[in-house]
């Protein structure tokens, strides 16, 4: 399989300064604050940097969620990876004869463009077909400014439906830092139906959320952690951060999104220890070539 990336496209001085100054007034905005995106000191502070500067082709391949699975497959192996379905430029309603009863659909270039099918009898296929074929002609990104979206070749993806004991599964977030003293992360776990989370630090030391008894009882500290540890680790080495999520079912580990760039840096943390502890695990390697295109040609003067 070969990806549909191409290069960072030229970016004159007054394009760039003016993208520049809609994310300034975007994030003041957002996180009530200007911020410093040349010499970055907070986590979203960070994530703008990357927009700015970021090597756009290497973080393209990852939030692409066809591409990204031969990234999987080449760094971890091919049993990470949840069984693929179909793949499409266009959906028609003769795809979904063969399909199971239950599924999932993703357009591969944005986020949060997806289904969850949990009773194919039940589903309009008629508008599925018509929405997912009109997001193969949208360009997600825009007003985040998150450039690698854009030199993505969109397609739909059909995966088979993960199921816990008929719920969405929990999802766990590493946030992965490669920094000066080696690999380290922090945990993010998320019931998405429940709409419940809680946060670790790389010990499963507590830090806060809304998790209740039984969830921390089922879903803290799996059996198989250090698989996941593992898997998080391979799949981020070479990133200063990458966020990988994972899912764990029944002891088996499922690569679920690999993000550059969370919530386009644009939502501040709800505990702030937590929000700097982020930041201050994030050592960008500004002077490596595959994350990072050179600062100097649009860096601001006066």
């Amino acid at each position: 399989m070969t990806t549909d990336i191409s290069a960072h496209p030229t970016e004159s001085r007054l394009q760039f300064h003016w993208r520049r100054w809609c994310m300034q007034r975007r994030f003041r905005r957002k996180i009530g604050k200007s911020g410093n995106f040349t010499e970055p000191q907070t986590f979203p502070e960070k994530v703008q940097f990357r927009k700015l500067y970021g090597n756009h082709s290497t973080y393209a391949r990852l939030a692409d969620k066809y591409a990204v699975r031969e990234y999987v497959a080449e760094r971890v192996g091919e049993r990470y990876l949840v069984p693929l379905l179909g793949v499409y430029d266009q959906l028609t309603p003769e795809h979904f004869r063969d399909l199971p009863d239950r599924f999932i659909i993703k357009a591969n270039h944005g986020s949060k463009w997806h289904q969850v099918v949990w009773d194919k009898s039940q589903l309009d296929i008629a508008s599925t077909v018509q929405y997912f074929n009109q997001l193969m002609h949208r360009t997600y990104g825009l007003r985040s400014h998150e450039y690698h979206y854009r030199l993505i070749r969109p397609r739909i993806v059909i995966e088979e439906l993960l199921d816990d004991e008929h719920d969405s599964p929990v999802d766990y977030s590493f946030y992965s830092y490669h920094g000066p003293s080696g690999f380290d992360f922090l945990i993010t776990l998320t019931a998405p139906r429940h709409e419940t989370y809680a946060h670790f630090d790389r010990h499963w030391n507590f830090q806060d959320g809304d998790f209740t008894s039984e969830q921390h009882a089922k879903y803290v500290k799996p059996a198989n952690y250090q698989d996941m540890f593992r898997v998080a680790e391979e799949l981020s080495r070479g990133f200063d951060f990458l966020r990988v999520d994972l899912y764990n079912l029944n002891g088996r580990i499922y690569f679920g999104e690999a993000t550059c760039t969370p919530t386009s840096g644009y939502t501040p943390a709800e505990v702030p220890s937590r929000g700097k502890l982020r930041g201050d695990k994030w050592h960008l390697d500004r002077d490596n070539p595959n994350l990072y295109r050179p600062t100097g040609l649009h860096r601001p003067t006066g």
